[in-house]
């Protein structure tokens, strides 16, 4: 008896929380899955930006020539390449008190500036992207605001598969029949099969999006609840310097002293001083690192070269944050991981479209039973005395 009860309230739980956010949610989920997938969109529509030539132009090469091409622009920050074979660099100029920003792919053959960086991000993947972290509602709530909404959708997201999980449980000895899709009893019986089983194969990766994407909404106010914070700590005295004698040394020979100093590091980027008293930021690569990019980062002095700090990256924050990153926006694993990210990313919708026919199909047959009970409780035509015969 309290197991039908408990039941019944949880299924009311999920259908209400699905028909109230479940449009929300999967605008996020499917918005997720085309930012997964847009660099693969980007290197179809612009396959220009994605052909470097053999080579392997000095730092030094790329920056003189960024800043060449962009003479207003100043470099500020260099990723090496990875999976493209490109650098990716960005370029800042101060405009009327506000730092302007343009992001370019650099060819590491040639040191040639190739393109901008997302040329189409402009027109729909920035919108894309706003969808996705802020539900369009930055401009009317501020993006504080909209981040910690977008988070709850999250809390609903998750609240919606471990009902859903429990819902669909059928036991152990006829687990087998929970992933059964009957298509021969009409279309009640198909959708409810389709829904309960590609349910409960996306719910454990689904889960992992959910509580990840929560996280980077809504943890830096959970944790600041207990006084804890969300950067990774680092000395404030490694980001600044006091020794700005002379010219700074060249781009080469800082990321030469840093991998002198540290040959079983992998340079992933380079942020450069923008200002005479900043140090440079070397973001490297320590062992095995679960966002799938760098864990560490190395602070050097531009004017001496000497290594002022490195970070820990088995620190709690500093293994949390890769953890994090890494599993949400599934960066490990290639080309496969993320095809299997971008579909479970797109089940939300299939899920919301099979359980509004379900939804549909119940609530006529719940009108139907009520029809003909009425019809059945009414008495007869003849049994009713009209007023003239009353009379």
């Amino acid at each position: 008896m309290e197991g039908a009860i408990m039941r019944k309230l949880l299924l009311q739980i999920h259908l209400w929380v699905s028909l109230l956010l479940g449009l929300f949610i999967v605008v996020i989920c499917t918005t997720g899955s085309l930012l997964v997938i847009e660099n693969d969109v980007e290197k179809w529509i612009h396959p220009q930006l994605y052909q470097p030539t053999p080579g392997h132009a000095s730092l030094l090469d790329v920056q003189q020539g960024v800043e060449q091409a962009f003479p207003r622009f100043k470099m500020d920050r260099i990723e090496l390449p990875t999976e493209d074979g490109l650098y990716q660099v960005r370029l800042t100029k101060d405009v009327s008190g506000k730092a302007s920003t343009q992001n370019v792919y650099v060819d590491p053959g040639t040191a040639h500036v190739l393109g901008p960086v997302g040329p189409s991000r402009n027109v729909f993947f920035t919108k894309v992207l706003q969808i996705h972290r802020y539900l369009l509602a930055q401009d009317v709530l501020g993006k504080a605001n909209a981040s910690i909404v977008a988070g709850f959708m999250g809390i609903g997201l998750i609240i919606i598969l471990v009902t859903g999980a429990y819902l669909w449980w059928p036991g152990l000895r006829k687990f087998a029949l929970g992933f059964r899709i009957i298509r021969n009893k009409g279309k009640l019986a198909l959708n409810l099969g389709l829904h309960k089983t590609v349910g409960i194969i996306t719910i454990p990766f689904l889960l992992v999006f959910a509580l990840t994407g929560t996280v980077y909404q809504l943890d830096k106010y959970v944790l600041g609840w207990f006084g804890l914070s969300t950067k990774i700590e680092a000395a404030a005295s490694w980001s600044k310097t006091t020794k700005m004698n002379g010219s700074p040394l060249s781009l080469d020979t800082i990321v030469q002293n840093a991998q002198e100093r540290f040959p079983n590091l992998e340079l992933v980027r380079v942020q450069l001083p923008t200002k005479p008293d900043q140090t440079y930021q070397l973001a490297m690569k320590e062992g095995y690192s679960p966002s799938g990019s760098s864990n560490v980062t190395v602070y050097e002095d531009p004017y001496t070269g000497e290594i002022l700090g490195k970070t820990n990256p088995n620190a709690p924050m500093a293994f949390y944050s890769a953890w994090k990153r890494g599993l949400h926006f599934a960066v490990w694993g290639g080309e496969p991981v993320r095809i299997g990210s971008f579909l479970m990313g797109m089940m939300p919708l299939f899920l919301m479209i099979t359980g509004l026919v379900i939804w549909q199909f119940k609530a006529r047959a719940r009108r139907r039973s009520k029809s003909s009970s009425r019809i059945k409780e009414s008495p007869p035509a003849t049994m009713v005395p009209s007023m003239s015969s009353a009379e």
